[in-house]
């Protein structure tokens, strides 16, 4: 891991992203947290009877996607003042901002009123059903995304216009209804 500071200028302004970058050597990180993620939901359904499995952690998840697609984790933005930092990646080499989902259950995906992004990806760590540390990385298109709907009468974008947190879940309602194939596939 690496803390690489990245000059991007928007709207006749400078402003600094802190990044974090990820080398081949830090799977060895993401497998030891995966791990205890795995060993954490054995206790709490085994143990204690839990209903449902943790959500994935997002600084894994963010942190898969970032070393896969060799993007840099944002972390922080200077001189950022209305320069919207709500998304989770970016790309250094083609300027682009990223959202990153992720799920590990059939649990839906919820989505800021106010979130910002050029692209989104979807990082399925239950895509054969199974939760073994296999992940298939799928690019979202915007369109999509924008007018999926949420409920019978409003798409996503209809929601965060209400200022709504707008709720679905990505694998059943996206990947598998438009059959969408993974851009990358990965195994910690």
């Amino acid at each position: 891991m690496k803390i690489v500071n990245y000059k991007l200028k928007t709207n006749n302004k400078e402003i600094i992203l802190e990044l974090m970058t990820f080398q081949k050597n830090d799977l060895k990180i993401f497998k030891s947290t995966f791990n205890k993620y795995k060993n954490l939901n054995k206790i709490l359904k085994e143990k204690l009877k839990a209903t449902r499995i943790m959500n994935f952690p997002d600084a894994l998840s963010e942190s898969v996607f970032c070393l896969a697609m060799n993007c840099g984790k944002l972390l922080s933005a200077k001189n950022a003042s209305g320069y919207s930092t709500s998304f989770d990646a970016y790309d250094t080499k083609r300027e682009k901002r990223i959202q990153v989902k992720c799920s590990a259950s059939s649990g839906p995906t919820s989505f800021g009123p106010r979130s910002e992004y050029d692209e989104l990806y979807f990082v399925d760590f239950k895509s054969n059903r199974l939760i073994d540390g296999t992940y298939k990385i799928y690019k979202i298109e915007n369109e999509d995304i924008d007018n999926v709907k949420v409920n019978k009468n409003q798409s996503l974008v209809d929601q965060q216009k209400l200022d709504r947190r707008p709720r679905f879940e990505i694998r059943s309602q996206l990947v598998d209804k438009k059959k969408l194939k993974p851009i990358f596939i990965g195994k910690l």
